[in-house]
């Protein structure tokens, strides 16, 4: 059975449309206007776009019931900086299972707002069992008032010939509305293990350095579908959400996986484990900071990321999360050149576990290495200093799913 849900393609129902209609062949809205608060300096283009697909949810009719995507938007959207509006229309498709799909134009309200900040205090890991034979409850919750988690999951839909839904879900228990910030990103379906996980990190950590997210009211007894995957045959499933109880008691995370033609909740839901490789379950304090030093001249400076010896251990079981997928690792490093001359280094990143990858930022530049061969060195970008120029940059990263760890990175005068 494929259900419908919220997922980051476009969607909404009402109104049957020909294949490949625009804006201009939409019917007029006859829908209330989305108003879109989001965060971010700027707020980037995958910020936006899940904002507007969770909000529409709430002013489309049955919007829940149906698989909803974004097709297109008017303006295009674009990155907004903070303290900025936009007004915009977006069309929006919806098909419930079987049925046509329908299309309407929605008009858009966007205000960037300043709002507090504050990091994961949790990582939520559900990766286990990775490969998945039948449909079971995966992962299941509780938030607290006032508590920002982190959620990253990878499963793949281990049948031959049936297709597999996964469903991220935030649901309110209570009586009352709850108030939450979100920012999200999954990697498109498909059999690449190792793109999936970088898509979806790569789109995530651009949000997580910016700060980027949207704000999302959840009436009281209602479940917000926030991601879900169809997935074909031996397909995966990976993404990332950060989400911060802004207003209300308490908030509950599920994700779960229902084989095609399985009841709801499937039979095997709540079996026993029976991957003991990946991981799974609560880590705290996911985000790492090493401050270091570097002086031209010096041999280069090393950075582990994803090594067993910085392991987190998961809350309950003590078991370690093996590569850290899913930690923010922050490396501050004070450079000096004390030489007469200018100096330029290297930052090197060089795949030690495997065939791996990532995305890097080196203070406000994000940088996208897709895939680097087992043992392979790739110069990531340079750093110039001036002559007796003392200044600090940051580097940051987070193990991806789907990648080998750990990798090194390295930062020095000599990289080539």
């Amino acid at each position: 059975m494929r259900t419908a849900a919220l997922t980051l393609i476009t969607t909404i129902a009402l109104g049957v449309t020909a294949p490949g209609a625009g804006i201009a062949d939409v019917p007029p809205a006859s829908l209330p206007p989305v108003r879109l608060k989001v965060t971010g300096d700027p707020a980037p283009v995958e910020t936006l776009r899940l904002g507007i697909l969770t909000s529409a949810k709430a002013v489309v009719p049955d919007g829940r019931a149906g698989e909803m995507a974004l097709t297109e938007t008017a303006p295009p959207l674009q990155p907004l900086p903070m303290a900025s509006a936009m007004a915009l229309q977006a069309v929006v498709q919806m098909a419930a299972s079987g049925s046509q799909p329908v299309t309407r134009s929605v008009p858009v309200e966007i205000t960037n707002a300043s709002l507090p900040w504050s990091d994961a205090q949790d990582l939520l890991v559900s990766n286990s069992p990775e490969t998945l034979p039948f449909g079971k409850v995966l992962l299941s919750r509780p938030v607290a008032a006032g508590q920002t988690v982190r959620l990253l999951y990878h499963h793949q839909n281990g049948s031959r010939d049936r297709h597999m839904v996964i469903a991220v879900n935030l649901s309110n228990p209570e009586r009352t509305p709850i108030t939450l910030w979100i920012a999200g990103a999954a990697g498109a379906e498909g059999t690449d293990d190792f793109g999936q996980g970088h898509t979806a990190a790569r789109a995530f950590l651009e949000q997580y350095w910016h700060r980027a997210g949207f704000m999302a009211r959840i009436p009281a007894n209602t479940t917000l579908p926030l991601f879900l995957h169809d997935l074909a045959p031996q397909a995966v499933a990976s993404g990332l959400v950060q989400f911060a109880l802004i207003d209300g008691a308490r908030l509950n995370v599920d994700v779960f996986a229902r084989l095609e033609g399985e009841m709801d909740p499937p039979l095997l839901s709540f079996a026993p484990n029976f991957d003991k490789v990946h991981p799974r379950g609560t880590f705290q304090h996911p985000r790492l900071m090493q401050p270091l030093t570097y002086t031209v001249g010096d041999p280069p400076l090393a950075m582990t990321v994803g090594d067993d010896r910085d392991a987190l251990h998961e809350a309950q079981t003590g078991a370690p999360l093996k590569g850290n997928y899913g930690v923010i690792y922050a490396f501050p490093i004070e450079l000096t050149n004390p030489r007469p001359l200018p100096a330029i280094l290297g930052l090197i990143f060089q795949a030690s576990g495997g065939d791996g990858g990532g995305t890097v930022l080196l203070d406000d530049q994000i940088f996208d290495l897709a895939w680097v061969k087992s043992g392979e060195r790739r110069l990531v970008t340079t750093v110039h200093l001036a002559p007796g120029e003392h200044r600090t940059v940051l580097v940051s990263t987070m193990p991806e799913s789907g990648a080998n760890y750990p990798v090194r990175l390295s930062l020095g005068s000599e990289y080539k």
